[in-house]
């Protein structure tokens, strides 16, 4: 990993899933929330939402498999999927929150004035709020919106465009080399990959803060 260069930064980034919370910690409550509402009354709501988010997670794949652009297209019955998964994280997220670190360097991030704003492959629903770290971001962009998945230029570019900011003054933190880094050297930004470059955000926090003068 490069030692980052954070006085070119005017702008961070940041994924959701995966970089914010725990996924496999979200994945394995989702399906123990799943089997006890099928064990209730709730068992025909929980087998529709459950064949909703089989149905969007085949139709992302298939985005993600092709490769190319990785240009998404119209998602078959989006809001009934948005309204599946503003229940879902709304309910679960708040009892996993956030990683180890990640409020502190949000925190620390703001403190020093500079501007963040997520950036995920998917709309963040309720996910940000559920966390309470929505008053962090000054914005948020959903690659679906913009009409490609990361690691597509088109997307980053996009991103780029709409807040005014050259590549060199972005840093987007993420947590897989593939999506969050893969376009860094095309695009020209600079990536901080969390369980990649850093163990940890505690770990990417001290590396900022090691470069970085304290204010009088």
């Amino acid at each position: 990993m490069d030692r980052i260069e954070f006085s070119r930064v005017t702008v961070v980034s940041w994924d959701i899933d995966g970089t914010l919370y725990d996924l496999h910690r979200l994945m394995s409550a989702f399906k123990l929330d799943l089997f006890r509402r099928m064990l209730s009354l709730e068992w025909v709501a929980a087998w529709r939402d459950f064949f909703r988010l089989l149905r969007f997670k085949r139709f992302m794949d298939r985005v993600r498999r092709a490769k190319g652009d990785y240009a998404v297209g119209t998602v078959p019955k989006r809001a009934a999927i948005a309204e599946t998964q503003d229940e879902m994280y709304g309910r679960i997220l708040p009892s996993i929150g956030e990683l180890e670190g990640v409020r502190e360097l949000l925190e620390w991030i703001e403190s020093v004035g500079i501007r963040q704003v997520a950036f995920s492959d998917y709309r963040p629903s309720t996910k940000l709020s559920a966390l309470n770290l929505q008053g962090h971001f000054s914005r948020v962009y959903a690659g679906e919106d913009l009409g490609h998945l990361k690691p597509a230029r088109e997307a980053f570019e996009a991103m780029l465009s709409d807040l005014g900011v050259s590549p060199d003054g972005l840093l987007h933190i993420g947590d897989r080399v593939d999506t969050d880094g893969a376009a860094a050297p095309v695009v020209g930004f600079q990536a901080a990959i969390i369980g990649h470059d850093f163990e940890s955000a505690n770990d990417l926090l001290q590396h900022l803060q090691s470069q970085t003068p304290p204010k009088d």
